[in-house]
């Protein structure tokens, strides 16, 4: 998936030295969100003859050579020097984690089918928000919770002969992803988004470069760049949610998360000519629908 565009969309606040500018926020936010979903195109395409931990090694390797210089130069040493440095372990763990399970699910189902099952994390957050954290959760964000599954379910378009071979890695990459979400809420008042994210792509570098060599096929000509574009996509993506959080708040971006969605069917119809089943579109609509609703039942900061 991302680097951490949808930590950022939830849990970020909006900078108070920052512009508001609504419109342009939106619009800023759907440029990433629609870039975004090319990353995961790219990353089907080459699954076709490299390993997957191949691929996101490389696609954290470019993304760090992006990501990493401009939070040096924004935030100097601070990147070295996080306030949390056990919980941003954490969430790179956690970020690696989703990364890998994601790109074994787009490997085996249609990309679109992929991120619709993924877009379980939200009702795994509600849920891990009163399991662990306490939070208070009224019937209507239960039965959210209850109908998201469902619209999962749906999507992952169970049958007698069983599910498709990708949902259990696409449900991980929902899951980790959503303990990071819930490591990110702990880590946005004492560190930069840019940091953050700085440290999760030098870690989750780290990381699948000891693993690589269990993995290694050399890539043809052809894939470098490739490879090198997954990582600038991740990074402008990045960078692009953070300039739209600068510009208004992030209640008021939070629906257009779903754009992801829609360009995940774009692409997947265009490159791989897959269109999601009528099971799948039901499934769709039904996580988009309730998602939205949670939205807008969520409570008003201070109540």
């Amino acid at each position: 998936m991302i680097l951490t565009p949808m930590s950022v969309r939830l849990f970020a606040p909006a900078s108070s030295t920052g512009s508001h500018h609504p419109t342009l926020a939106a619009a800023t936010l759907i440029a990433a969100l629609v870039l975004l979903p090319a990353m995961d195109a790219i990353a089907k395409l080459l699954s076709a003859h490299l390993p997957r931990l191949e691929i996101v090694w490389a696609r954290y390797l470019f993304c760090a050579l992006a990501v990493v210089p401009v939070a040096f130069w924004k935030h100097g040493r601070t990147v070295l020097r996080p306030a949390r440095p056990r919980l941003q372990c954490l969430r790179a763990a956690l970020m690696a984690t989703s990364a890998l399970m994601f790109f074994s699910a787009i490997a085996r189902m249609p990309l679109a089918d992929a991120i619709a099952v993924f877009f379980v994390y939200p009702f795994l957050i509600l849920l891990a928000s009163k399991l662990l954290l306490g939070e208070a959760i009224g019937w209507t964000r239960w039965t959210i919770i209850v109908v998201g599954f469902i619209g999962a379910t749906l999507a992952a378009q169970p049958t007698f002969s069983g599910i498709s071979p990708g949902v259990p890695f696409a449900l991980a990459s929902g899951g980790a992803y959503a303990g990071a979400l819930l490591v990110t809420r702990r880590l946005a008042p004492r560190d930069p988004s840019l940091v953050t994210a700085a440290l999760s792509a030098l870690l989750g570098l780290v990381a699948y470069s000891c693993a690589l060599p269990l993995a290694w096929t050399l890539p043809a000509a052809r894939d470098w760049p490739l490879m090198a574009l997954m990582g600038v996509i991740a990074a402008i993506g990045h960078l692009l949610i953070v300039a739209a959080h600068r510009m208004t708040t992030a209640s008021q971006l939070a629906l257009y998360g779903y754009t992801e969605i829609v360009a995940a069917i774009f692409f997947g119809f265009v490159v791989f000519g897959d269109w999601p089943t009528p099971a799948v579109w039901t499934g769709i609509v039904v996580i988009v629908a309730s998602g939205v609703v949670a939205r807008l039942t969520a409570p008003r900061a201070g109540q």
